[in-house]
């Protein structure tokens, strides 16, 4: 894909972000925003937030959960975003791009170019199927294939862009015990796993090689964010 390439070492979704987009007093959707929190904290940095989730039972949840000044959570598919033409800020696929049928990845992509308005951006993050967080989730949850679909339409949607930049970085996942990462990846109801998977001894054995003389789990994750912009500067 055009653009330049950056890496930027150990960081934080957040704080890559915080140094991409500006967020306070813009208008987002997050798309495929599971629980919301990457919404929540989009909103306490200042901006307005539609949080767009497609899983039946998880925007249930959302909808039920105690409401959190400027975010919204509504029901809804990447491919038909409940916003007007040239409507909104930003656009986010927050780890969820991935999520979208391969069939509808690009039409997701063409959807969020739609709502953008005059320099408006989209913003793809997507964990990188590498390292030892993706060794220990694999067994279960191999996602090697769908994110390589999710990078091809990321590359070919480029073009409807005015430039694009591409920024590499690690982040570290953590846990206080394999409990705790059972309960996580048990819990997410749009995934098909179920959590006998989650609780094999293979992934145990994985698990367990994270272990950090403190007692806890650590684990780093290779990231990846494609950030497309509307409008050249």
């Amino acid at each position: 894909m055009p653009g330049t390439v950056e890496s930027w070492g150990a960081s934080t979704d957040l704080a890559v972000l915080d140094r991409l987009v500006p967020v306070h007093g813009h208008s987002l959707i997050d798309v495929g925003c599971g629980g919301g929190a990457l919404a929540r904290s989009l909103a306490e940095r200042g901006a307005t937030v539609l949080g767009v989730e497609p899983d039946p039972v998880q925007a249930e949840r959302n909808r039920k959960a105690p409401e959190t000044p400027g975010v919204t959570f509504v029901e809804g598919r990447a491919e038909s975003l409940p916003a007007d033409d040239g409507s909104v800020d930003g656009v986010i696929f927050g780890r969820s791009l991935h999520h979208v049928p391969q069939a509808a990845m690009r039409p997701a992509l063409t959807e969020a170019r739609r709502v953008l308005a005059p320099g408006g951006f989209v913003y793809v993050m997507e964990p990188v199927m590498e390292g030892p967080f993706s060794a220990v989730i694999k067994p279960f949850h191999d996602e090697t294939e769908v994110r390589a679909q999710a990078r091809e339409a990321v590359c070919e949607s480029a073009p409807r862009f005015a430039r694009a930049r591409e920024v590499h970085y690690e982040i570290e996942r953590r846990f206080e015990s394999h409990d705790e990462f059972v309960e996580l990846f048990s819990g997410l109801s749009y995934n098909s796993y179920g959590a006998d998977a989650v609780r094999s001894e293979t992934v145990k054995r994985l698990f367990e090689a994270g272990r950090t003389d403190a007692g806890d789990y650590a684990f780093v994750q290779p990231m990846r964010v494609d950030l497309l912009f509307a409008d050249s500067e």
